[in-house]
């Protein structure tokens, strides 16, 4: 669905499980969080140097989330360049079935995101007006198989939740599509 009158837009990601690091892959279903890198390089998770207080500053808050790689497999990069009018791109992965309630945690990351991506003294306002992308890999899995789901979602930091609620709310009147060959792994390993 998209929205010609704003940089309102919800797709599916294409996310496979070559994309996500193990630690996701491996977490229990348990609907836990975590903060995917921007970018990986020779398996080192490269992350924006403007988010290495972020996942500290949601805990203090609340939020279960960790980063998606080991500290001794992250490096945080320095980038000071728009990006067609998006703030902040923020990746999650979900170990587990999407819940109804991390909705608003996940608003509440976007906006802290964006706020660490703004200069510190940004009003609520400016924060609420920033435009965000929010990538979420969604990681199921049952005896047999383990399927991953991807959805991306981009708008202002204050319409993120209710983007997301309509996203979730028409996925459970149908599926969103499969992400590709690798959406599904039959026998993924633990």
């Amino acid at each position: 669905m998209d929205d010609e009158s704003s940089n309102k837009k919800v797709t599916s990601w294409n996310v496979s499980k070559n994309d996500l690091p193990s630690q996701v892959l491996a977490a229990a279903g348990s609907g836990r969080l975590f903060l995917l890198p921007d970018k990986e390089l020779d398996g080192v998770g490269i992350y924006r140097d403007d988010v290495a207080g972020l996942v500290k500053t949601l805990r203090h808050n609340g939020v279960d989330i960790e980063f998606a790689c080991a500290r001794e497999n992250r490096r945080y990069l320095s980038e000071y360049g728009a990006n067609d009018g998006v703030v902040a791109v923020i990746g999650l992965a979900i170990a587990g079935n999407f819940a109804g309630d991390l909705i608003k945690v996940i608003a509440r990351i976007a906006w802290n995101r964006a706020r660490s991506a703004l200069w510190a003294n940004s009003t609520t306002e400016e924060v609420d007006s920033a435009n965000v992308t929010v990538r979420i890999a969604e990681i199921v899995r049952n005896d047999q198989e383990t399927a991953i789901r991807g959805l991306e979602v981009t708008g202002q930091v204050a319409e993120i939740e209710s983007l997301l609620n309509s996203a979730f709310s028409e996925r459970q009147a149908r599926q969103l599509p499969s992400s590709g060959p690798d959406a599904v792994e039959s026998g993924a390993s633990e």
